[in-house]
C-alpha cells in the first residue's frame, strides 16, 4: 500500500485537498475474490 502513497504530491493538487482525503479505498476484483485496498493518507 505505501506504493498508493507516492503516485499523488501535495504539488499535484489544489491547496488545502490532502487534508480533505484521509483515505482512499478501492475494491478491487481478484481469482480468489474481491479485496478491499485501504491507502492511508494517499497525498504525499
Amino acid at each position: 500500500m505505501h506504493y498508493g502513497t507516492t503516485l499523488l504530491t501535495r504539488d499535484d493538487v489544489m491547496e488545502g485537498v490532502p487534508e480533505m482525503i484521509p483515505d482512499i479505498q478501492v475494491e478491487a476484483t481478484f481469482p480468489d475474490g474481491t479485496k478491499l485496498v485501504t491507502v492511508h493518507h494517499p497525498i504525499a
